[in-house]
């Protein structure tokens, strides 16, 4: 149930429910993966891949996250207008309207260019005076080892590091690279890219900067390359049983967090050759029932899903026919009417997402990304804002917001240089890699 805009209460067409509770197993699941001491940063970005950023976020921090990572400066004020004030790293390059309320909020940055540095050191001079005179900002350098979409080249990271260390107003927490390609099967990619960062990493070491924080592992890198998790590393989608590649490659036991849910609007019966959807798409080979349910590509159920995808009503599968529209789907519920049950009625629930009510059917996120020829993130992300976010086990562990005594006390801090790097080339440091050292 919800409000309109008017106060009186209205049943929502479209909704998705988002367990919390599994969310929970899953971070712990993780933690329980992290070699050496490393801590899990929780990457909340788009809404938490779409399943609702604050509570998600208060979740995964009572669950053993240490920090939250976002991509934009708004993402990560709606965190702290919530009253979370765990850390919150920025992942990206921030426009410079972005850098004054992010300095303002506490947040991290990620830093890129010199020019960056340079804006990121002069906005936080203005906004720190009187009482939060000598207030520094916490930046992390973005380094590109094979990427290609963001950060420094490896040549320029020790000049960006002197820079930084010149400005009074910045602190040099860390820096951190993304993988391009962790969760494939060819894994010389990725091993090149930690031996480069690791390479790079001594050599500031050897320069005399000693960073907090080094991450570079993603969800995919987390589980498959252990030598890459370093202090911290960076789940998301994994964190609500989303996986990139197929689940027999890992032993996890991770738990679906999302579920999707519609109405049928509309029961007919139409005759042999009928004709159903735009442009024809579908003709009825037999006499049909068909049922119109309440959601469409407006919603994020995507178009091409249709004479393709299926859905649950009453614990069956039934077919998409005919092409998705902005509002509509419709199936074809013909075999339902020879069931004990019988027909379903205008008004009942219909699992687009999630499991039957007796649990013998399930439809995943990642059978119907495969089905609309995409990935799983691209479904959940893709979900309408207006689509209505039901959260179950949203009161269970801590239910006010996160401080850091509250992480401190959920479990002790953990000491994040814990992987020591030895001075070697960046060929040599990919070769012990590749051994297996």
């Amino acid at each position: 149930m919800g409000l309109n805009s008017a106060g009186s209460n209205v049943i929502h067409r479209v909704w998705a429910r988002i367990d919390l509770d599994a969310y929970r197993h899953n971070v712990r699941q993780i933690v329980c993966l992290l070699k050496r001491g490393a801590g899990l940063i929780a990457v909340v970005k788009a809404n938490a891949y779409g399943h609702g950023a604050v509570p998600v976020a208060r979740a995964c921090l009572q669950a053993g996250a240490s920090r939250l990572a976002v991509v934009n400066v708004l993402q990560g004020i709606e965190l702290r207008q919530a009253g979370i004030d765990a850390p919150i790293q920025l992942l990206g390059p921030c426009t410079p309207e972005e850098l004054q309320p992010g300095i303002e909020h506490g947040l991290t940055f990620a830093v890129s260019s010199i020019d960056e540095i340079a804006a990121l050191a002069d906005r936080t001079r203005a906004a720190h005076q009187g009482p939060y005179r000598g207030r520094t900002t916490r930046v992390h350098l973005l380094v590109d080892t094979g990427m290609g979409r963001g950060g420094f080249a490896p040549e320029d990271l020790w000049p960006a590091a002197e820079r930084i260390k010149t400005e009074k107003t910045l602190e040099l927490e860390g820096a951190f690279t993304h993988f391009s390609s962790a969760e494939e099967l060819d894994l010389a990619p990725t091993r090149e890219q930690v031996g480069i960062f690791r390479h790079l990493l001594n050599g500031l070491a050897e320069r005399g900067v000693r960073l907090r924080i080094r991450h570079a592992a993603n969800s995919a890198a987390t589980v498959f390359f252990p030598e890459a998790q370093l202090d911290m590393v960076r789940c998301g989608a994994l964190l609500h049983g989303l996986r990139g590649w197929s689940a027999s490659r890992d032993t996890l036991q991770l738990r679906p967090t999302l579920s999707l849910f519609c109405r049928i609007v509309h029961i007919g019966k139409r005759p042999a050759g009928w004709p159903v959807g735009y442009n024809r798409t579908h003709v009825c080979a037999r006499e049909s029932f068909l049922a119109t349910l309440s959601i469409g590509y407006s919603d994020g159920y995507r178009r091409s899903l249709s004479g393709r995808g299926e859905v649950l009503i009453r614990g069956h599968r039934c077919p998409v026919i005919g092409t998705i529209s902005m509002d509509y789907v419709v199936v074809d519920i013909t075999p339902l009417a020879q069931t004990p049950a019988g027909l379903p009625e205008v008004g009942e629930e219909v699992t687009l997402i999630g499991s039957s009510t007796d649990g013998l059917e399930r439809i995943t996120v990642e059978e119907v990304a495969a089905s609309s020829g995409t990935i799983p993130y691209v479904i959940t992300t893709q979900l309408g804002a207006h689509v209505e976010r039901v959260f179950v086990g949203e009161h269970s562990g801590l239910t006010s917001p996160n401080t850091e005594m509250e992480l401190r006390r959920l479990e002790p801090e953990r000491r994040v240089e814990v992987v020591p790097l030895h001075p070697v080339t960046a060929e040599e440091e990919t070769r012990r890699i590749a051994a297996g050292a």
